[in-house]
């Protein structure tokens, strides 16, 4: 085993060292998942001297340009790092390059063995039982964000346990001026992301036992009615907001509470961006008639089929997704 671990990294070095003069493009999103990406690459290039291009853009943009450059195959990105609801698209049309052939030259059988198992069931086509066609690079939990302060003056000192009382809190603190909570109620993914953790913490179930979707139980409706409680204290315009502008309505300490992806914790503690720094406290989703409940994300490195730095482009995300 010691002797194949050998090789394997001998055969990386002469791998990095052979593509060093490779130029990789890789298009990411805007904020905490592509920045991380970029400090890595500056490490990645020092080590090797692969260059490495990065396109930024919103999070509709890059699935866009992705989904573009992939249909026309113009190869003009080497690697995209894809949302989870994304990796259908782009796996079933043959857009992602399969990995396997990669992991075979270096002696391995997949990706480094300390991933959760869920997250590498995603990166399979069809799901966990085909082929590797990307790499999870950033693996999320919702969160329940809230600020400690505007809370404990509403009446709800310490960790928020069920949604009455967060949702009394909440009324307080709107009618004292700002917003108790910001939904995020885009149409598509934003509002299911958001939807889902209330759904769940009010015991709601999309199907039953014989596949019968039954996301209009009384569970279920008990759910949305909720959701509209939410709406009720949430800034107007909510129905057309993603994580971009809930984020800023937290950063700028205007609303005081939301759901949303933990890498936006870094945006709140940045004196440079947030007026909210060392006031937002971090807690799980809060309970309804069931325990609360969150849903989990990915953002996953994958190779563009149409790409010609294939090698390339393989040998980062490699180094990148390693321990």
């Amino acid at each position: 085993m010691k002797l194949i671990k050998f090789f394997s990294c001998v055969i990386s070095v002469v791998l990095f060292a052979s593509f060093a003069s490779a130029k990789i493009t890789v298009i990411v999103p805007n904020g905490g998942e592509g920045d991380g990406l970029r400090a890595a690459a500056k490490d990645y290039t020092a080590l090797t001297g692969t260059e490495i291009e990065f396109v930024q853009a919103p999070y509709e943009q890059v699935f866009d340009k992705a989904a573009n450059a992939a249909n026309t195959k113009s190869g003009a990105y080497d690697i995209v790092l894809m949302d989870d609801p994304w990796i259908p698209f782009f796996a079933e049309n043959g857009h992602l390059a399969e990995m396997g052939p990669f992991f075979d030259a270096l002696g391995v059988d997949g990706p480094d063995n300390d991933f959760l198992g869920k997250s590498m069931a995603i990166c399979r086509n069809p799901y966990n039982s085909g082929p590797y066609v990307c790499i999870p690079y950033v693996g999320n939990a919702q969160m329940f964000f809230y600020n400690t302060a505007a809370f404990a003056e509403a009446g709800l000192d310490g960790p928020p346990s069920d949604w009455d009382s967060v949702h009394a809190a909440m009324q307080k603190i709107s009618a004292s001026g700002s917003f108790g909570y910001v939904l995020r109620a885009q149409e598509g993914n934003p509002v299911v992301a958001q939807y889902m953790p209330i759904f769940w913490s009010f015991c709601g179930k999309l199907f039953d036992e014989n596949r019968n979707a039954t996301v209009n139980s009384p569970e279920g409706m008990k759910a949305l009615e909720f959701f509209l409680k939410l709406r009720d204290v949430s800034p107007p315009g909510a129905a057309s907001m993603n994580q971009e502008e809930t984020g800023q309505y937290i950063l700028q300490g205007m609303a005081k509470s939301t759901i949303n992806w933990p890498n936006w914790v870094t945006n709140f503690e940045d004196p440079s961006q947030s007026n909210v720094v060392g006031e937002m406290t971090y807690a799980a989703i809060p309970s309804g008639d069931c325990a609360g409940s969150s849903e989990i994300g990915h953002w996953a490195l994958g190779i563009a089929s149409a790409s010609k730095n294939q090698q390339a482009a393989f040998d980062f995300i490699h180094w990148a997704s390693s321990k």
